[in-house]
Protein backbone atom coordinates (compact mmCIF):
# COMPACT_ATOMS: atom_id res chain seq x y z
CA UNK A 1 0.00 0.00 0.00
CA UNK A 2 1.43 3.40 -0.96
CA UNK A 3 1.08 6.50 1.16
CA UNK A 4 -0.35 9.61 -0.48
CA UNK A 5 2.22 12.31 -1.23
CA UNK A 6 2.61 15.09 1.29
CA UNK A 7 0.94 18.27 0.07
CA UNK A 8 3.18 21.15 -0.91
CA UNK A 9 2.64 24.07 1.48
CA UNK A 10 2.78 27.69 0.34
CA UNK A 11 2.24 30.70 2.60
CA UNK A 12 0.67 33.57 0.64
CA UNK A 13 2.88 36.63 0.92
CA UNK A 14 2.40 40.20 -0.23
CA UNK A 15 4.03 39.61 -3.64
CA UNK A 16 1.42 36.89 -4.37
CA UNK A 17 -1.50 39.30 -4.07
CA UNK A 18 -3.14 41.97 -6.18
CA UNK A 19 -4.30 45.44 -5.10
CA UNK A 20 -7.36 43.96 -3.38
CA UNK A 21 -5.24 41.60 -1.26
CA UNK A 22 -6.30 38.44 -3.13
CA UNK A 23 -3.94 35.93 -4.70
CA UNK A 24 -3.34 37.14 -8.24
CA UNK A 25 -4.65 34.50 -10.67
CA UNK A 26 -1.30 34.11 -12.49
CA UNK A 27 0.50 33.30 -9.23
CA UNK A 28 -1.38 30.00 -8.96
CA UNK A 29 0.53 28.79 -12.03
CA UNK A 30 3.83 29.57 -10.30
CA UNK A 31 2.72 27.90 -7.06
CA UNK A 32 1.57 24.81 -8.95
CA UNK A 33 4.92 24.72 -10.81
CA UNK A 34 6.80 24.78 -7.50
CA UNK A 35 4.62 21.93 -6.27
CA UNK A 36 5.47 19.81 -9.33
CA UNK A 37 9.18 20.57 -8.85
CA UNK A 38 8.89 19.46 -5.21
CA UNK A 39 7.22 16.25 -6.43
CA UNK A 40 10.39 15.60 -8.46
CA UNK A 41 12.68 16.42 -5.52
CA UNK A 42 10.79 13.91 -3.35
CA UNK A 43 11.83 11.28 -5.92
CA UNK A 44 15.50 12.39 -5.83
CA UNK A 45 15.01 14.09 -9.21
CA UNK A 46 15.02 17.66 -10.48
CA UNK A 47 14.37 19.38 -13.80
CA UNK A 48 18.15 19.70 -14.27
CA UNK A 49 18.70 16.00 -13.58
CA UNK A 50 15.97 15.04 -16.07
CA UNK A 51 17.69 17.16 -18.72
CA UNK A 52 21.33 16.27 -18.04
CA UNK A 53 21.05 12.60 -17.08
CA UNK A 54 17.95 11.40 -18.91
CA UNK A 55 17.64 13.76 -21.88
CA UNK A 56 14.01 14.68 -21.28
CA UNK A 57 11.97 17.83 -20.73
CA UNK A 58 8.47 17.98 -19.24
CA UNK A 59 6.86 21.13 -20.64
CA UNK A 60 3.24 22.08 -20.08
CA UNK A 61 1.27 21.47 -23.28
CA UNK A 62 -2.18 22.61 -22.18
CA UNK A 63 -3.96 23.70 -19.02
CA UNK A 64 -7.32 24.79 -17.70
CA UNK A 65 -7.93 26.52 -14.39
CA UNK A 66 -10.92 27.08 -12.15
CA UNK A 67 -11.18 29.61 -9.34
CA UNK A 68 -13.66 28.92 -6.52
CA UNK A 69 -12.81 31.31 -3.68
CA UNK A 70 -10.21 34.06 -3.34
CA UNK A 71 -6.93 33.20 -1.67
CA UNK A 72 -5.77 35.91 0.72
CA UNK A 73 -2.62 37.32 2.23
CA UNK A 74 -1.21 35.00 4.96
CA UNK A 75 -3.30 31.98 3.87
CA UNK A 76 -1.42 28.70 4.12
CA UNK A 77 -2.18 26.88 0.87
CA UNK A 78 -2.11 23.09 0.63
CA UNK A 79 -1.28 22.04 -2.93
CA UNK A 80 -2.23 18.49 -3.90
CA UNK A 81 -1.68 16.78 -7.21
CA UNK A 82 -3.26 13.68 -8.65
CA UNK A 83 -2.46 11.99 -11.94
CA UNK A 84 -5.77 11.99 -13.80
CA UNK A 85 -4.62 10.28 -16.99
CA UNK A 86 -1.36 8.93 -18.31
CA UNK A 87 -0.50 8.05 -21.88
CA UNK A 88 2.74 6.99 -23.53
CA UNK A 89 4.13 10.53 -23.92
CA UNK A 90 1.65 12.67 -21.94
CA UNK A 91 0.33 12.95 -18.43
CA UNK A 92 -2.62 14.95 -17.11
CA UNK A 93 -2.16 16.20 -13.54
CA UNK A 94 -4.95 17.76 -11.49
CA UNK A 95 -3.63 20.21 -8.92
CA UNK A 96 -5.72 21.85 -6.23
CA UNK A 97 -4.98 24.73 -3.89
CA UNK A 98 -6.87 24.53 -0.61
CA UNK A 99 -6.75 26.46 2.64
CA UNK A 100 -7.63 25.45 6.17
CA UNK A 101 -10.97 26.79 7.42
CA UNK A 102 -11.72 26.66 11.14
CA UNK A 103 -15.33 26.21 12.09
CA UNK A 104 -15.66 25.95 15.85
CA UNK A 105 -13.64 22.93 16.93
CA UNK A 106 -13.22 21.47 13.42
CA UNK A 107 -10.77 22.23 10.63
CA UNK A 108 -11.67 21.62 7.00
CA UNK A 109 -9.79 22.18 3.76
CA UNK A 110 -11.58 24.50 1.36
CA UNK A 111 -10.60 24.29 -2.32
CA UNK A 112 -9.92 27.75 -3.69
CA UNK A 113 -8.42 26.97 -7.11
CA UNK A 114 -7.64 23.99 -9.31
CA UNK A 115 -5.89 23.30 -12.58
CA UNK A 116 -5.79 20.38 -14.99
CA UNK A 117 -2.32 20.47 -16.52
CA UNK A 118 -1.31 18.38 -19.52
CA UNK A 119 2.43 17.71 -19.60
CA UNK A 120 4.28 16.12 -22.50
CA UNK A 121 7.64 14.37 -22.36
CA UNK A 122 10.04 15.50 -25.08
CA UNK A 123 13.61 14.65 -26.05
CA UNK A 124 16.07 17.46 -25.22
CA UNK A 125 17.86 17.22 -28.57
CA UNK A 126 15.03 16.73 -31.06
CA UNK A 127 12.20 18.32 -29.02
CA UNK A 128 9.98 15.50 -30.28
CA UNK A 129 7.66 13.53 -28.00
CA UNK A 130 9.36 10.72 -26.10
CA UNK A 131 7.89 7.95 -23.93
CA UNK A 132 7.47 8.86 -20.30
CA UNK A 133 9.85 6.76 -18.19
CA UNK A 134 8.02 4.29 -15.95
CA UNK A 135 10.40 5.00 -13.04
CA UNK A 136 9.10 8.57 -12.89
CA UNK A 137 5.83 7.34 -11.40
CA UNK A 138 7.11 4.78 -8.91
CA UNK A 139 6.83 5.93 -5.29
Amino acid sequence: MTTPPTPYLHRVCYSDTDAAGFVYHGRYLEIFERSRAEWLYQRDLSPTKLINEFGILLPVHELSMHFYKPGRLDDLLYIDQVIENRGRTRVAVKQTASRMIQDGDTNDLQIIASALIHIVCVDTKTLKPKALPEWLFIN
